[in-house]
């Protein structure tokens, strides 16, 4: 978590912004992963930044997981 903003700023460096994105592909909730650091379901919630996705969180191990693409529609968006 605390290198999320950092990650987000280095591709956000080589990306061009996009003009529009694409629709959201899921909602809170409909689906739950296990955290791949101590095996626990995953919180799922809108992510408050840009780029218009759900992030999965795990509170206790500090990790946020994205799915493929989601690290560009972040870094891309306005």
């Amino acid at each position: 978590m605390e290198q999320f903003v950092p990650v987000i700023e280095a591709v956000r460096a080589h990306e061009e912004p996009a003009r529009a994105l694409s629709p959201r592909q899921q909602t809170p909730g409909d689906r739950t992963i296990a955290c791949p650091g101590c095996g626990m379901p995953m919180l799922s919630h809108f992510y408050g930044g840009p780029g218009n996705i759900v992030l999965d969180t795990c509170e206790p191990c500090r990790l946020n997981w994205l799915d493929p693409g989601e690290l560009r529609r972040i870094a891309r968006a306005r």
